[in-house]
């Protein structure tokens, strides 16, 4: 009976094209990882290695969600299966979608990381980046936001000589990291499971959470014009939704943050920036050999990723029915895009100030930080909206608990911009110029893109045949 629960499950979740992509991708970076020689790159990879865990494990807390479809509550919920089955049916899935996602990260440096567990710590680290997927919608937002936060903060400790860190395995203290995450991923998982077995009664508690929450401050647009109430609302507040496309998979949530809230933890987290630059060392000349450039490459990246994630959400979230009667779709959608750069742009703030500050201070890596984050990730953003909008537009119509779309190949593909985006990032450090450039030609693109009445035409054409109300 499992196998043949597991067998519907992921046929009804995946797409026969991804899952065969999916296996050659995994078999091409296992091929990769023997080929790629054992180097002395601790430094570096052991940034990277903290950074991106400390990232994707607050994200998949913070925007996690279960892999059940609107279907699964008319029909499999009524069938009389066992509650281990249906169980371990989910959470596979779930690993296939978000867990392997760590495995196809970091499998590839296996050689140049060079460490005994290193398959210990990805294993761990893949389940407990599916676990909390599983366990985030349980959790109101008010206690799982700071919970994301927390357990990023807890991660990015492994900087500070912390041993018992999840990102202390890459950072310097391998057995007590391997040691947190094991353990982290024993408890993580035993909650996941917990979760699974009540997972109706949890959809149930989420959807009444969502319709009786009291309304606090609610945004008033009287008196403005439709053009105005855009700018307002994107303004006034900034949405955290977003859908999160990881080895393919697709996920959608909708959090709306006052805009004062959002910069201050923008503030935060660049202040925190700037301490850790200061604590690195004294100004050098640029050099590619500097302890200070991992951390200027990887503050851009993770910047760029956030904002992968917040593009995904620009048109899922949108009635067409009510938007497009108010203003021509050209109209509208340029307006849109324009508001979402701006509010974009209040949250990168503090991190331009940071880097103008450190420049001027004499780092010299700090130009390709500031070149990155001010032109190549807005220009990335827009472009990713417009990919997003024209090649799989999705729209979110239920609660939180269900996903709207299948998995495939063409969600998947909504990740391809950026490719070149982490490309820019990683060369804006060494050569500012180039980056500057790269990031010109994605504005240039993005903003032809956004102004063309004909593109916009055809996004309407294919928002309708996707099913957009």
């Amino acid at each position: 009976m499992l196998l043949s629960l597991l067998k519907f499950v992921v046929r009804t979740r995946f797409s026969r094209p991804f899952l065969i992509f999916l296996a050659i991708l995994f078999v091409y970076y296992i091929g990769i990882s023997r080929t790629i020689s054992s180097r002395s790159e601790g430094l570096i990879l052991g940034y990277y290695g903290t950074a991106i865990v400390a990232f994707f494990l607050a994200m998949s807390l913070a925007a996690g969600g279960v892999m059940i479809l609107k279907s699964d509550r008319d029909y499999l919920f009524t069938l009389p299966l066992s509650t281990r089955d249906f169980s371990v049916s989910i959470f596979l899935s779930q690993f296939m979608a978000f867990g392997i996602t760590i495995l196809l990260m970091f499998g590839y440096l296996y050689q140049s990381l060079d460490s005994p567990l290193l398959l210990v710590d990805l294993v761990a680290l893949a389940l407990t980046f599916t676990s909390l997927g599983v366990v985030a919608p349980a959790i109101a937002a008010k206690v799982r936001i700071p919970l994301s936060a927390g357990l990023a903060l807890w991660t990015l400790l492994a900087f500070a000589g912390f041993p018992f860190s999840p990102g202390s395995a890459f950072y310097g203290n391998l057995y007590s990291g391997t040691a947190t995450l094991v353990v982290l991923a024993t408890v993580t998982t035993a909650a996941a499971f917990k979760g699974l077995s009540r997972i109706e009664l949890d959809m149930m508690k989420s959807l009444v959470r969502s319709t009786s929450t009291e309304v606090k401050s609610p945004i008033s647009y009287a008196g403005k014009t439709p053009i105005g109430a855009i700018y307002s609302m994107n303004l006034s507040s900034i949405s955290l939704a977003g859908r999160m496309n990881m080895a393919g998979a697709s996920r959608y949530v909708s959090r709306r943050v006052k805009t004062r809230w959002v910069i201050a933890a923008a503030s935060i987290l660049a202040g925190t920036y700037y301490a850790f630059v200061i604590r690195l060392g004294p100004p050098q000349p640029l050099s590619t050999n500097s302890n200070l450039l991992p951390a200027s490459i990887l503050v851009p990246i993770v910047l760029s990723f956030f904002a992968f994630f917040l593009s995904q959400s620009a048109i899922t979230n949108e009635r067409v029915w009510l938007s497009l009667t108010s203003l021509p779709p050209a109209t509208y959608f340029r307006h849109l895009i324009i508001s979402r750069v701006a509010s974009l742009l209040l949250m990168l703030g503090p991190f331009l100030v940071v880097d103008a500050v450190l420049y001027g201070s004499g780092y010299a890596e700090a130009l390709g930080a500031l070149v990155a984050t001010a032109v190549v990730v807005p220009g990335s953003f827009v472009l990713e909206i417009l990919w997003a909008a024209y090649i799989a537009p999705i729209q979110v119509k239920g609660d939180d608990l269900t996903m709207p779309a299948q998995f495939s190949l063409r969600q998947m593909s909504t990740a391809l911009p950026m490719v070149a985006v982490l490309v820019l990032v990683s060369a804006a450090v060494v050569f500012p110029p180039v980056a500057f450039i790269g990031g010109l030609v994605l504005v240039a693109a993005a903003a032809a893109l956004t102004m063309s009445t004909g593109f916009w035409t055809r996004v309407v054409t294919r928002l309708t045949e996707s099913g957009f109300i």
